[in-house]
C-alpha cells in the first residue's frame, strides 16, 4: 500500500471514529445537533394568560435569593398549556408540590410547578398551546439552559409575531 494510500484510510479511520463517538457527557443530543447545524428556531408562548406578578429576577450568585422565573396571579385553576413544543421530561411531584418539566428542540428546559392536576406523563410529546396541567395559586414557569436560568418572559418576547412579513411588493395605487 502507497504513503498517500495508507494516509487516506488512516484519516478516514479517523473521521469515522469521531463520527461514531458519543456526544460529551451533559450535551443534549438536541444541543449538540444545533452547534453542528445552526440550531433548530422554537417558538414559546405563555403557559397561561394570567398576569405576571413577581418577573425573573437572578439571583446574585449560588444560593442567593431572587426568583428564577415568572409568578402568575390569579392562576388558581387555570389550564397551563406547554410554552412551545418539546418531550415532556419529568412530570410528578417535587418537595410536595406537582410539577412538569418540558425539553424543547433548543435544549430549553421550561418548568411549570405549583399544579393542582397534571395531564402529560414522562417521555409524551406535546405541542405548543396543548394542555398540560392545572394550576393551583402560587403558579411558577422557569427556563433553564444546561445549568442556567433564563428569564421567560424573554423568551415569549423573543417569539411573538407583531406582522406577516410579505414576499412580494403591495400592489400600488391607481393613479388618477
Amino acid at each position: 500500500m502507497s504513503v498517500s494510500l495508507r494516509r487516506w484510510v488512516a484519516v478516514l479511520g479517523l473521521v469515522a471514529l469521531v463520527a461514531a463517538s458519543p456526544l460529551p457527557v451533559g450535551v443534549p443530543p438536541a444541543v449538540a445537533q444545533g452547534v453542528v447545524d445552526g440550531g433548530p428556531f422554537v417558538l414559546y408562548s405563555a403557559p397561561m394568560q394570567t398576569e405576571v406578578v413577581d418577573p425573573f429576577r437572578p439571583p446574585a450568585h449560588i444560593g442567593a435569593s431572587g426568583n428564577r422565573g415568572l409568578e402568575y396571579g390569579s392562576s388558581d385553576n387555570q389550564v397551563v398549556a406547554a410554552a412551545a413544543d418539546g418531550h415532556v421530561r419529568f412530570a410528578g411531584p417535587v418537595a410536595g408540590r406537582k410539577a412538569v418539566t418540558i425539553e424543547h428542540a433548543d435544549g430549553v428546559r421550561t418548568t411549570y410547578t405549583g399544579l393542582l392536576e397534571i395531564w402529560v406523563v414522562e417521555g409524551m410529546a406535546v405541542n405548543r398551546h396543548s394542555a398540560i396541567a392545572i394550576a393551583s395559586a402560587g403558579f411558577h414557569f422557569g427556563a433553564r439552559f444546561l445549568d442556567h436560568y433564563l428569564d421567560p418572559q424573554i423568551l415569549i418576547d423573543a417569539s411573538a409575531v407583531d406582522h406577516v412579513p410579505r414576499l412580494v411588493p403591495p400592489p400600488s395605487e391607481p393613479s388618477g
